[in-house]
């Protein structure tokens, strides 16, 4: 997988790269090999000063997955929350499209069962 980080106004920092980067890989679990190559992540980390109540960090990650794309995005207290938050998002998603794609599955091999006992 290609994971792009970009960081808008502010500074780069590597430890939130590497926890960022971690959170991610936890997407490999439920995309099989030959579109885990192919697959693009791009995580975003933004600090929004323009608030009442003080700097508002703003996580995104988009995952484009065999022409799918998963994004979402999240306004948290720090950075690492916003990225715990936005992984369980797209994991969810994840796990919703494998449960769909094996559902049709099982139900064109029950019509495909159903065809040839009906043959036989």
């Amino acid at each position: 997988m290609k994971i792009n980080i970009k960081f808008t106004d502010m500074e780069p920092d590597d430890t939130l790269r590497d926890y960022a980067m971690a959170k991610v890989d936890a997407f490999g679990k439920l995309i099989n090999e030959e579109e885990l190559e192919a697959s693009v992540c791009d995580i975003e980390f933004k600090k929004d000063t323009h608030h009442q109540k003080g700097d508002v960090c703003y996580a995104e990650v988009t995952l484009e997955v065999a022409g799918k794309i998963y994004r979402s995005s999240k306004f948290e207290k720090t950075h690492e929350k916003g990225i715990d938050k936005v992984k369980d998002d797209i994991l969810q998603s994840l796990r919703v499209d494998k449960h769909k794609r094996q559902h049709k599955f099982m139900k064109g091999a029950q019509q495909i069962k159903a065809m040839t006992q009906g043959d036989a």
